[in-house]
């Protein structure tokens, strides 16, 4: 344990933002999990629906930096030729 104030104040923030970090990999993860599956299925009405939302998680998570802009800018393009090619 640390024995200086800010020390301990930046365990503190450290902590939280690894929460928050956390949150939104796992979000980012769970919905990128859910398009491909709906992909997988065939199921090009709901894939078409999940697109969106997906890219708006992607965008978020590259904004928050959790991801790498052109980390993000990868992935939308994987999502799109995923979507393309079922179609």
């Amino acid at each position: 344990m640390p024995i200086i104030e800010s020390a301990k104040k930046r365990v503190k923030t450290n902590e939280k933002k690894k929460e928050v970090n956390r949150y939104w990999k796992n979000k980012l993860k769970d919905t990128i999990k859910e398009y491909e599956t709906a992909v997988e299925e065939g199921n090009i009405k709901k894939a078409e629906e999940l697109l969106p939302e997906t890219y708006k998680i992607i965008d978020k998570a590259a904004s928050h930096n959790i991801i790498h802009k052109n980390n993000a800018n990868r992935k939308k393009s994987k999502m799109k030729r995923m979507l393309n090619k079922i179609k």
